[in-house]
């Protein structure tokens, strides 16, 4: 006998998950600030800051209202 999920606990286990995995390797990238292993440039934590805003922004925009305003005057 399966048990059926509901979309609320299948939600919250995904999330959860799937968050988890991400702050573990925004994790791994803060270990690449020891500069006696790496070497960087101000550029390159630039460009590694960009892509974790614009996904971060993409994520937020992904959960926002999906519903179209109407123009009206």
């Amino acid at each position: 006998m399966s048990i059926i999920e509901s979309k609320r606990d299948k939600f919250i286990r995904l999330a959860e998950s799937r968050t988890i995995k991400a702050v573990q390797s925004i994790e791994n990238i803060v270990s690449l600030s020891n500069p006696r292993s790496y070497e960087y440039d101000d550029n390159d934590i630039k460009k590694i800051l960009h892509a974790l805003k614009e996904a971060t922004n993409e994520v937020q925009d992904s959960f926002k209202s999906k519903e179209k305003k109407c123009f009206k005057l």
